[in-house]
């Protein structure tokens, strides 16, 4: 038997308080990516949602990413009483609406995520433009919080705390037209 490493303990943390959100009703689970790059050798996990009961006249949903590096697993697995500050995982957090959304509701928003996420946490709002010679053009807003550091195994809890504040994310959307 082997020893899980931290993204192995950190993805099944986070799984399981999406799935407990998922079952009490919450949110409804919409997609999972369980990724293993063997060109990089590296480790991706992602995991989206949306509310059940919709705040907004629009489809948003949220999403988690935890990753993990080579130099992230090497460090666990190699000596990590020298130098454990490689070892972790980074972990994002996406919203994304189906729609661009206007300067007003851009700012209010972005303002909105500060206070749920902290100061500290980098925010970015990326917005898209998909053409098609079939479909009308699809416009995209993708905001994306960052935490400029890695989550350690130590702070695993944290991931829980992280999937009520990306629901609140969401519930603090509001649309003015």
């Amino acid at each position: 038997m082997f020893d899980p490493t931290a993204f192995e303990n950190m993805k099944v943390v986070l799984e399981g308080a999406v799935y407990d959100r998922d079952f009490i009703g919450d949110i409804l689970v919409i997609n999972r990516d369980d990724m293993v790059n063997l060109s990089t050798m590296s480790r991706s996990y992602k995991i989206e949602m949306e509310l059940k009961e919709p705040m907004a006249p629009i489809s948003i949903s949220g999403a988690i990413e935890i990753h993990a590096s080579l130099r992230n697993l090497s460090a666990e697995l190699l000596d990590s009483t020298i130098d454990d500050t490689h070892s972790g995982c980074t972990v994002d957090i996406f919203i994304s609406f189906p729609q661009k959304l206007n300067e007003v509701n851009a700012e209010q928003f972005l303002n909105d995520l500060g206070k749920i996420w902290g100061d500290q946490r980098i925010i970015t709002v990326t917005t898209s433009l998909t053409v098609s010679k079939k479909v009308q053009p699809v416009h995209s807003s993708l905001f994306k919080v960052s935490f400029g550091r890695l989550v350690k195994e130590e702070q695993m809890d944290d991931l829980e705390d992280m999937v009520e504040y990306l629901i609140q994310s969401i519930k603090a959307v509001k649309i003015q037209g």
